[in-house]
């Protein structure tokens, strides 16, 4: 089988000839662990670039018999594990050698844990590409996203082996972040001003923080809980933030990971519970289809993504029930299902 075309997003790709790499669209083939996916049995890993990578290391025959034969690989979004998984497949040999940097680089950005310095940087290049005011592409605000990001998808697999080689080589225009990210973690293992306590019986942790935290700063606080309250507790009440993280949105190919439950009786509860009033603020649940499902006092336009974005207890509203009731509400909702 020669050598698929890559194409980021296309709207006119055949089924026959066409096969996904990270999203998945119906009616298509897909080497992916996004919901919905077409995954070979023999394939299935935590991660896109695991499965892609577990395609590569098949004999040629073996990767027809998996997938059929194909002569387009496409992708409809684009950040780390998408860009890895397609280069595996476009450069099965050269992915190979690098297996353990991928794999650790896919889950930093996807899973948003924490695998080492190098794993980090390379998840900052690439996404920092589209948009930084530094990227090597030039950020062009008038190219419509497809076109945008289809460079960044070029750019990527011609880069990727030096990239792969001196991940700190390339990584300047993005060091504030990564040394935001870096002291996040320290403070995390030093428990420097968090109080951590998981419960592994429930994959549930709270974390006790009375600073900012970066996504992988809190998932590293919460380790291998999937269920996560963030909360602050001062004078003015309870501030905090429950995240199914999302890793339970994921067709996980090597691991259980505990099951979203429905938490809108929990939310009517604590909404009748509730005597501090906010502008626009409210007890809310977001759907349990968001790839970061979240549960929050606040006002629920602003809730944000939960995916990406850093998290401050402090920038939540004050709630009046204490946070030993709001533990204990959650832990009877989760432990009943």
């Amino acid at each position: 089988m020669t050598s698929p075309r890559f194409l980021y997003a296309p709207h006119d790709a055949e089924p026959a000839r066409t096969l996904y790499v990270d999203g998945t669209v119906a009616g298509f083939r897909s080497l992916s662990h996004w919901p919905g996916n077409s995954t070979p049995d023999l394939l299935k890993r935590d991660l896109s670039t695991g499965i892609a990578l577990a395609w590569a290391a098949l004999p040629e025959a073996e990767r027809v018999r998996q997938t059929g034969c194909f002569d387009q690989l496409a992708n409809n979004h684009y950040d780390t594990d998408g860009v890895l998984s397609a280069w595996a497949v476009l450069q099965p040999g050269k992915a190979l050698a690098a297996k353990d940097l991928l794999l650790r680089a896919a889950a930093t950005g996807d899973f948003g844990t924490w695998h080492g310095a190098d794993a980090l940087a390379l998840e900052l290049i690439i996404m920092g590409l589209p948009d930084h005011p530094a990227s090597p592409l030039a950020p062009t605000p008038d190219l419509p996203p497809e076109v945008r990001k289809a460079n960044c998808y070029a750019w990527c697999f011609e880069h990727l082996p030096s990239l792969i080689a001196e991940p700190f080589a390339h990584v300047e225009p993005w060091e504030e972040r990564m040394k935001a990210i870096l002291r996040d973690i320290e403070r995390v293992d030093q428990q420097d001003g968090v109080t951590i306590n998981q419960e592994p019986a429930l994959d549930f942790a709270v974390v006790l923080s009375n600073h900012p935290h970066t996504r992988l700063g809190l998932n590293h606080a919460a380790g291998s809980c999937h269920r996560v309250l963030l909360a602050q507790q001062d004078g003015s009440g309870t501030r905090c933030r429950f995240l199914y993280r999302v890793e339970s949105w994921f067709d996980l190919g090597t691991r259980a990971v505990s099951p979203r439950i429905s938490l809108d009786r929990l939310v009517c509860t604590l909404n009748e519970r509730e005597t501090n009033k906010h502008d626009k603020a409210c007890w809310w649940v977001n759907s349990l289809d968001q790839p970061v499902a979240q549960m929050g006092f606040s006002n629920p336009d602003l809730a944000g993504d939960g995916f990406s974005q850093d998290m401050s207890p402090g920038d939540f509203p004050a709630s009046a029930i204490p946070l030993e009731e709001i533990v204990a509400l959650l832990r009877q909702a989760l432990a009943n299902g």
